[in-house]
């Protein structure tokens, strides 16, 4: 028996946990010295857990897997991040998908888009979208093994033509949403009408728009912690990662993204693009 059993389960929120060499294995060799390793550090995972797997091969040994797999399905609730079975290996990856039993997951990265999406105006357009394809790479190469995962692609806004590129690229490359950052893009609105024609790209290929916690910076600004009261703890003790005072806001980036769409006609221009807040 599956972890879901008779149950229909869609996974909407599932992901891979980067390697420190995620982009740079997948990037053109030109820019590959320019893009950074994945970064650990606002996260649970130490440098140590990381370079125990990165000194094995860059895969988890035979019997962590195995007491993997003996959990069953404890397996989903008592091991998590780069520890979890399939967490960035496409054939373990199978392997708990059997064992999860669901129909299909939506997959997106969780620590390998801070320089693709930052919104640093220092960022080259070749390391922005150079990072954005090595990422769109690597992701299409891990759910290609398994039609049950379903990629995301990373697309920066800043620069239109190169996002269509990108936009274009990933569909050919069976990528099946697009996640973008929900802020301005550069010093454009995302309603600006040099997105149209990724608006309409998108409507003809029914691929959604995605949102997601990560496509803007999550905390808030720095001002509002000086209250005189010391730093809050996040949910899981750090203090570097989501506090409640940041979740309590997360949400307003992208009701502002999709108000502004709204009320500047593009969603009266591509009725049928679809948008997914995950």
């Amino acid at each position: 028996m599956t972890y879901a059993g008779d149950r229909v389960l869609y996974d909407a929120d599932t992901h891979i946990m980067e390697l420190p060499d995620f982009l740079k294995k997948f990037a053109d060799p030109e820019i590959r010295d320019l893009l950074p390793l994945v970064d650990y550090g606002r996260s649970l995972v130490t440098d140590e857990e990381v370079a125990v797997i990165m000194d094995n091969g860059s895969q988890h040994s035979a019997e962590h897997k195995e007491s993997l797999i003996a959990l069953g399905d404890r397996m989903i609730t008592e091991v998590k991040e780069i520890q979890a079975l399939g967490s960035f290996d496409k054939h373990d990856r199978v392997i708990a998908n059997d064992m999860l039993g669901f129909k299909k997951q939506l997959v997106f990265p969780t620590h390998s888009l801070h320089m693709p999406f930052s919104p640093s105006s220092k960022i080259e357009d070749k390391v922005r979208y150079g990072g954005a394809r090595a990422h769109n790479r690597h992701m299409a190469d891990f759910c290609s093994i398994d039609d049950r995962l379903m990629g995301v692609a990373a697309i920066p806004l800043e620069n239109p033509e190169l996002a269509l590129q990108e936009v274009q690229w990933s569909i050919d490359n069976g990528l099946e949403a697009m996640w973008v950052p929900h802020r301005l893009a550069g010093e454009r609105s995302p309603t600006h009408i040099d997105f149209n024609p990724i608006w309409a790209l998108l409507q003809e290929a029914q691929v959604p728009v995605v949102f997601h916690v990560g496509g803007n910076p999550l905390q808030l600004k720095p001002g509002w912690s000086n209250t005189g009261r010391g730093v809050t703890k996040d949910w899981m003790g750090g203090g570097e990662n989501v506090r409640a005072r940041d979740a309590a806001v997360l949400h307003q980036g992208i009701e502002t993204f999709i108000s502004m769409m709204i009320l500047d006609g593009v969603l009266e221009d591509f009725p049928n693009l679809k948008f997914a807040s995950v």
